[in-house]
């Protein structure tokens, strides 16, 4: 009698291939009956959409919507309102790439649409990231030499070797839930923006009619301000985060309830930052240059300590997020070449996975004590983070409105208008920043 020979194990790269949901009448809905939530248990299904959201409000995006206060007041209020419901879409959508295909954004793009197209769109997030881990450093950096007098170039490699060990050699994914306490400290803003005593009627008016003013400086502000809320590294966060997690298909409402906390929380504290600088600063003519202008949002709320909260609150979010820049970096780099990739997995088992981490943060250092102006440098990364975001939304809503791909998960239709209209508002604001730069120069 013979004995069937047992099959070869594929490499891993074959392996990873997406297994589309089968589809089935009402599959959603059934998944969705099945995971009712209730109240009770809400506080028990936060994960990488909370993470996220934390991670969403780091120094650059803290200084981006400090800087666009500032400098315009509460004019930019009715974008944050229009990007929350563009941003759950997208980030959910996101999440339910790595639910469905069980693969991370990168190489469902690369099995699906070739090698070509994931390169760009991998190589478009890698820079964007590797400048942004850079400009949070400065930032991170600035805070310290703020509290202490030294030079803030003494503390860019120290920060980045914490943070480096950090991801590489603890359990991120408990740390960074305790650091989400450290990034709550940013919740200050909604009293300092109380004991601000803005124009309420105004703020509220400004919020809910846009108000477009034909400049540089504004639109620089809003691609800036959308690229910091809509940013392209939390796409392949999202997806790989939830592949972690191991919600798969019967935890897509219990992810969209995660995601949608997050990103709701992540653009209210926007908001509140946005106002009370625009009632502290931008009323007074006072412009931001440096980590001490930043603070001073905070001191109707604390005084002169507001320097010492702003550094808490910054040092948080930098040490949240910028292992979130790199992982995704790694996350993004690993699906394109389909190596082992995953913050679970030891270094030994995916040494080029956690190369790839190292690098970029690497390469952050660099530019970090290159003497780039942090505020600059803050607000720059995400006016490019603004730039880039448009072409991989596109890429994410074909990916999510392809049956082959989602099987019966694909796009509902007022998941595709809502994220089509948020590549009409970034394609928007881009062309006309682009426009007014090159018309009248950069402010």
């Amino acid at each position: 009698m013979s004995v069937k020979p047992a099959p070869r194990q594929q490499p891993e790269q074959h392996r990873e291939r997406p297994r589309p949901y089968p589809p089935g009448a009402g599959a959603q809905a059934r998944v969705a009956r099945a995971q009712r939530v209730s109240p009770r248990e809400i506080l028990k299904i936060v994960g990488p959409g909370i993470i996220t959201g934390g991670a969403d409000n780091d120094p650059a995006g803290v200084t981006t919507y400090s800087v666009v206060g500032a400098q315009n007041g509460y004019a930019q209020n009715w974008l944050l309102l229009v990007s929350m419901p563009l941003l759950i879409v997208v980030q959910q959508m996101c999440a339910r790439v790595g639910s469905v295909t069980k693969t991370d954004l990168a190489s469902a793009i690369r099995i699906h649409y070739g090698r070509t197209i994931a390169t760009g769109a991998v190589l478009l997030a890698v820079v964007a990231n590797v400048v942004t881990i850079g400009a949070d450093l400065v930032m991170m950096a600035s805070v310290l030499e703020l509290i202490t007098g030294a030079k803030y170039v003494y503390f860019v490699v120290p920060l980045a070797a914490l943070m480096a060990y950090v991801t590489i050699f603890l359990d991120y994914k408990t740390f960074s839930r305790y650091l989400l306490w450290l990034v709550a400290v940013f919740a200050a803003y909604i009293v300092a923006a109380v004991l601000a005593h803005p124009d309420w009627p105004q703020v509220l008016a400004q919020t809910v009619l846009p108000r477009i003013h034909p400049t540089a400086t504004y639109f620089l502000g809003a691609v800036g301000l959308l690229g910091t809320t809509i940013t392209p590294y939390l796409f392949f966060w999202q997806t790989s985060g939830e592949i972690e997690e191991r919600r798969g298909v019967q935890g897509i409402t219990r992810s969209n309830l995660d995601i949608a906390a997050g990103m709701i929380w992540s653009n209210v504290t926007a908001f509140f930052i946005v106002v009370v600088c625009g009632a502290v600063l931008y009323t007074h003519g006072t412009d931001i240059r440096t980590a001490a202008d930043a603070a001073r949002g905070l001191e109707p709320l604390v005084g002169s300590s507001a320097k010492y909260l702003f550094s808490v609150g910054i040092l948080g979010s930098g040490l949240l997020a910028i292992p979130v820049l790199a992982a995704s970096t790694a996350y993004s780099v690993g699906g394109l070449f389909g190596w082992r990739r995953s913050l679970t997995r030891h270094v030994n088992n995916a040494p080029q996975f956690y190369l790839v981490l190292g690098i970029a943060i690497l390469i952050g250092v660099q530019l970090a004590i290159s003497g780039v102006d942090p505020i600059q440098a803050l607000f720059y990364s995400q006016v490019l983070d603004g730039l880039i975001a448009p072409l991989l939304v596109v890429l994410l809503l074909l990916l999510t409105s392809n049956r082959v791909v989602m099987g019966d998960f694909v796009n509902g239709a007022w998941t595709r208008y809502i994220g089509w209209a948020a590549v009409v508002v970034l394609v928007a604001a881009d062309l006309a920043m682009v426009y007014s730069v090159a018309t009248s120069g950069l402010p």
